[in-house]
């Protein structure tokens, strides 16, 4: 019924700055920008997964988190934050399935990195 793939939406302030974050802080690439429209969207490292924007004169920061999946999560934070990626909190460990760590987009939008932890 589905194909492979997923993209997630967010409304953005500023296009621009929204593709500076994802582009060079982030690191993924553009594959749509039209500023005519107010449209972009941006691949990610992980096979068919898009993340798309609109701009809006209103946005209201998402609740949920879109969450990256990292093989080091001590290492990217760093990273990140050498970047200027600003981080909510502390890396908080679930005990026998991830580490995490919020950080937040241009419009204060929650995304997340996850290092995956051995099973207890």
């Amino acid at each position: 019924m589905f194909k492979p793939g997923v993209t997630v939406w967010y409304s953005v302030k500023s296009l621009e700055q929204t593709i500076d974050f994802y582009k060079e802080k982030l690191g993924f690439e553009v594959n749509f920008h039209d500023p005519d429209t107010g449209m972009a969207m941006v691949n990610t490292n992980t096979k068919d997964c898009i993340i798309g924007f609109s701009e809006a004169e209103e946005v209201v920061p998402s609740t949920s988190s879109t969450v990256f999946e990292v093989y080091d999560i001590v290492h990217t934070r760093e990273t990140l934050e050498q970047r200027g990626v600003r981080f909510i909190g502390d890396t908080e460990t679930v005990p026998g399935m991830a580490k995490l760590a919020t950080f937040v987009d241009p419009d204060g939008h929650n995304l997340m990195l996850s290092e995956e932890l051995e099973p207890a």
